[in-house]
């Protein structure tokens, strides 16, 4: 007696196309899926020595109020100049927590703009990597000293920029790595012109 199977051998075979194909169009999703983004850490200021204040304390404050809109993007940052600067009071200034002095950081502003840039069209702008945004950022901090002890008021206001660009067609990956590394350049010029200044026009605040 003979069992005739075709019905069944057309079944898996087309039971194995359908899996054949279903793998290979999971390797492909796999492998067009967009990387995680990645992690930046908070910038510090812990490889140089902190700067000793002849204060009982430092009150930090900020009286900057982002717009978390266009064209202002410091909001969408990994870290953001504000936070940044926040981060420069809390390693930089070391209170000698003695006397009455009282001294004072305050983040007057920390913005981010987006300016879109004009790229080429045609066949020329198609094979050239052109920057199609700028970001614009500027931070401008106020450190004052009071010491009612002696009737004495001392300020210094220090307010640097920076640009970076973002090429067309770059991921948000991208963009926010740019971002970062706008942010980090800010940091270091933000901390040579502080303490420069510091020194300079605020002595008095400087225990050495």
């Amino acid at each position: 007696m003979s069992v005739r199977m075709s019905g069944f051998a057309s079944g898996r075979r087309a039971l194995l196309r359908g899996l054949g194909a279903a793998l290979i169009a999971a390797t492909v999703a796999a492998c067009t899926t967009t990387p995680p983004a990645p992690v930046y850490p908070d910038i510090r200021f812990t490889s140089v020595n902190p700067l000793p204040i002849r204060a009982l304390r430092v009150d930090i404050a900020s009286d900057y109020r982002p717009t978390f809109s266009p064209p202002n993007v410091e909001h969408l940052m990994p870290v953001s100049p504000e936070r940044m600067a926040r981060q420069w009071a809390l390693d930089r200034l070391q209170p000698l927590r003695s006397g009455a002095a009282i001294a004072r950081f305050t983040i007057l502003d920390a913005h981010v703009i987006e300016t879109k840039l004009a790229t080429k069209d045609g066949i020329k702008g198609a094979f050239t990597d052109q920057p199609a945004e700028r970001y614009d950022a500027v931070l401008r901090v106020r450190i004052s000293l009071d010491d009612p002890s002696r009737s004495y008021h001392g300020e210094v206001e220090t307010a640097v920029q920076r640009s970076m660009t973002v090429q067309e067609g770059a991921s948000l990956n991208d963009r926010e790595r740019v971002w970062y590394e706008l942010t980090q350049k800010l940091a270091l010029d933000f901390d040579a012109a502080m303490t420069s200044n510091l020194r300079a026009y605020l002595p008095d605040a400087l225990a050495n």
